[in-house]
């Protein structure tokens, strides 16, 4: 039990020195749920569904209710003959004077949408919207998937260029305590001795700014995730020379683009908007019923047993404008324009992304071969290495061919390290390309 519980304490204490691990994969998943763009955009999304049905409820029937209480003052009686008719006035009939020192007016109007099409049209290009919206969620969680992505393989490739110098400080310490030994023994000389501890001096500051830069790279990793930067991860997926993508990547960048589907919606949204413009000068019919009430007296309460002159009416209002000093004309114009202009950015696009199909199949083509050529010069430096090494060690070459060899392993080291990173941008740009990130964005 002890052994467990001692077991269990070095697992804890060591995931917490070098980090929980995570796989791409996990960044994935993590990130499209907690980026919070996505959630903005998410919201976003539901907001056009909350202004489609704003659009279609402005063509239901609209009910308005108002009243109005008022209180006249410094206003002369209004005087009224005890017997109606302008003849009793004439005749000389007496008339009463009332005091109308309070008033009330109330009236409801319903008014209902029978032929306006702009309202039809309001509808129709809240719904555009609604899908320029979808498809600009989609073209965000691409660009979400290939920012994580890219900042999880770059990360691992300064992590595999920090493996390289330690892996070259590893065998430059080896062959110091060799050197230092051959020093005592009076073989070589102290300067030898002096000239790898400046070497390994020089591997050290080196070692140190990387790891810098590599936990920099960490935290610009885990805010694109959503996470708090400063904690501590270890990134699982490695650049492995011999586990790469075998199968050819291919597909038609102009099909599977998101961006030209967007930008061929919003021409589309762009002719409802000329067509919202001409419907300006057409007629609007709306139906209305109104019915209201009024009374009045000289007191408040006496408002109550007065009430007086209800009435209500029912009609069709015609609205047809006839000259609006050519303004509508000039509206449209410059619809047509704007909608021209996005046919001209349209096409731009598709040349674009020709263009960046074009460019990453002829640099993932072009790192493959790097890999493998960087692959045997790997292996011939590491040869060459082991040979100065016994040369050294035997008075046959000076040290500085120790250290050129170790130089030059270590570059080529670098060198397969990079072209292994190039392979992987080009796949990903190629991949952004033919719209394959959307599968791992889950649309």
């Amino acid at each position: 039990m002890r052994k467990i519980l001692c077991f269990l304490t070095f697992a804890a204490c060591f995931a917490v020195a070098v980090g929980a691990p995570l796989s791409l994969k996990q960044a994935l998943d993590e990130g499209l749920k907690g980026n919070l763009d996505i959630q903005s955009s998410e919201l976003g999304f539901q907001g056009m569904d909350a202004q489609i049905d704003e659009a279609f409820r402005r063509y239901l029937p609209q009910i308005t209710a108002n009243g109005r209480v008022t209180h006249l003052f410094l206003n002369d009686p209004i005087r009224i003959p005890d017997l109606p008719g302008p003849i009793a006035a004439m005749m000389g009939i007496p008339i009463t004077e009332v005091s109308l020192n309070w008033a009330v007016t109330g009236d409801i109007t319903l008014n209902q949408f029978l032929y306006v099409p702009q309202a039809l049209t309001g509808i129709k290009m809240a719904k555009k919207g609604k899908e320029i919206s979808a498809l600009g969620r989609q073209e965000l969680k691409e660009g979400i998937v290939y920012g994580i992505t890219i900042q999880y393989w770059t990360t691992v490739y300064m992590e595999e260029n920090l493996d390289v110098l330690e892996k070259s400080k590893a065998n430059l310490s080896r062959t110091r305590e060799v050197i230092a030994a051959m020093v005592e023994q009076g073989i070589v000389k102290k300067s030898d001795l002096n000239t790898i501890d400046i070497n390994l001096a020089s591997l050290n500051t080196q070692i140190d700014n990387l790891k810098v830069q590599i936990q920099t790279q960490k935290d610009a990793l885990l805010q694109v995730m959503g996470r708090t930067p400063g904690e501590q991860i270890a990134l699982t997926d490695r650049l492995d020379p011999d586990s790469r993508l075998s199968e050819e990547i291919s597909g038609d960048p102009l099909q599977s683009s998101i961006t030209l589907r967007r930008m061929e919606q919003q021409i589309k949204l762009q002719d409802m908007r000329i067509d919202l413009t001409r419907q300006e000068i057409y007629p609007n019919v709306v139906a209305f019923a109104s019915y209201g009430t009024k009374s009045g007296g000289e007191k408040i309460s006496d408002i109550k047993d007065n009430f007086k002159d209800d009435g209500g009416v029912v009609g069709i209002n015609v609205t047809v404008p006839l000259f609006d000093g050519m303004s509508n004309k000039a509206k449209r114009s410059n619809a047509r324009i704007q909608k021209k202009q996005l046919e001209i950015d349209m096409e731009k696009q598709r040349l674009a992304l020709q263009a960046t199909y074009e460019t990453a199949k002829s640099t993932l083509f072009n790192a493959k071969n790097l890999v493998l050529r960087n692959k045997e010069n790997v292996k011939l430096a590491e040869e060459n290495y082991v040979m100065k090494e016994l040369e050294y060690q035997e008075q046959v070459a000076p040290v500085t061919d120790l250290l050129t060899a170790d130089n030059s392993m270590q570059t080529a080291r670098s060198n397969l390290i990079s072209a292994l990173y190039s392979e992987k941008t080009a796949e990903l740009a190629l991949e952004q390309v033919l719209g394959i990130l959307r599968q791992r964005a889950g649309d």
